[in-house]
Order: C-alpha cells, then sequence, then structure tokens
C-alpha cells in the first residue's frame, strides 16, 4: 500500500499512477515495508529525492523532475526504504548514521560536500544495486 503527501495538497494522478507500480513493483523485488509512504514535494533544483531521516517508511521524490525520470528515482529511494526497513541504515535523531550497526557519520547529508555524500555506503549500496533492481522491477511493470 501506498500513501501520498503533498506540500499544497494538490493531488497528481500520474505521478501517483507510476509510484503505485513501481512500489509495488519494487516491493516483489526487495522487501520494502507493508505501508510505503511517498511525499510528492517540490524539493528545489539539484534534489530529486531523498529519505525521511526518521520514518522508516517515507520517501519523498520531487515532483518538478520529469516524468520518465520519476520510476529509477523512486526505484532509488525505494532501496533506502529498504535498507532501513531491514535495519542496514538506521538514522538516530541526532543525526547519527548507522551502517550495519557501525557509526558512520553524525553529519547531516546538507552538511557535507557532494563527493562525500554520495560515498556514504548505503549511497554506494544503492549505486550497485539501483540498475538491476530497476530493470527487474521495469519487467514486472511491462508485463501488466
Amino acid at each position: 500500500m501506498v500513501r501520498f503527501y503533498y506540500q499544497d495538497g494538490n493531488r497528481l494522478p500520474q505521478h501517483e499512477a507510476i509510484v503505485k507500480a513501481f512500489t509495488v513493483a519494487v516491493s516483489k523485488v526487495i522487501e520494502l515495508p507493508p505501508l510505503v509512504e511517498v511525499c510528492l514535494y517540490n524539493l528545489g533544483k539539484n534534489v530529486y529525492g531523498g529519505i525521511d531521516m526518521f520514518r522508516i517508511n517515507r520517501a519523498g521524490v520531487n515532483i518538478e523532475v520529469p516524468l520518465e525520470q520519476l520510476p529509477k528515482i523512486l526505484t532509488h529511494e525505494l532501496i533506502h526504504v529498504h535498507q532501513k526497513h531491514t535495519g542496514t541504515l538506521k538514522i538516530k535523531r541526532d543525526g547519527s548514521s548507522y551502517w550495519h550497526g557501525v557509526l558512520i557519520t553524525k553529519k547531516m547529508p546538507e552538511d557535507m560536500p557532494y563527493e562525500e555524500y554520495e560515498n556514504l555506503p548505503w549511497e554506494l549500496d544503492v549505486k550497485h544495486r539501483l540498475d538491476q533492481v530497476f530493470s527487474d522491477a521495469l519487467k514486472l511493470v511491462d508485463k501488466k
């Protein structure tokens, strides 16, 4: 099941259809929580998506990205949801981030240079898995 959140309350049916179809497909490829919450917000330039630091089952996607890019960006964020759901990635209220139980950083993402952020173990894990998870999910969506 997918629950949507909007900044302005205006629903986006095309976005919702893509997000629902891909969330269901990705959930057949990797384990996701029974309820996934997706925030469809304007996240500003150069921000495609993100995960909620505190809610295990919530991800955000920038509504400004072209619809054809939405599935891959969503898949990236759903892999992070998977990481949090399975306990591989844990983020504490103080911003401390743990990977497989090991403290990796106490910095917030916005306080890191991009190169440091993209080399965090959970980002490297997504880079490693994204194409395969996306491809497998796409095949499932195409079967419908």
